[in-house]
């Protein structure tokens, strides 16, 4: 189950990185502050699954080191 968690938390990620690079909007003028938001945004959710990825790794370690098997 947590494999697979971590699976589609990265699923996501790549898709809402494309979404930012690739976005439907990229033709059209935007507000300055929409785009400001926007990375705002992008830089938080980042943030989120960097951690959420370090706290896993952690548990993962922390539970074969304890255990001695994953």
């Amino acid at each position: 189950m947590a494999w697979f968690t971590v699976i589609f938390g990265g699923v996501i990620l790549i898709i809402g990185l494309l979404g930012q690079i690739f976005g439907l909007r990229k033709g059209r003028s935007t507000h300055p502050e929409d785009k400001r938001m926007g990375r705002l945004v992008f830089t938080v959710a980042s943030v989120v699954v960097f951690l959420w990825i370090v706290a896993f790794t952690t548990a993962r370690l922390l539970h074969h080191d304890f255990t001695g098997h994953w």
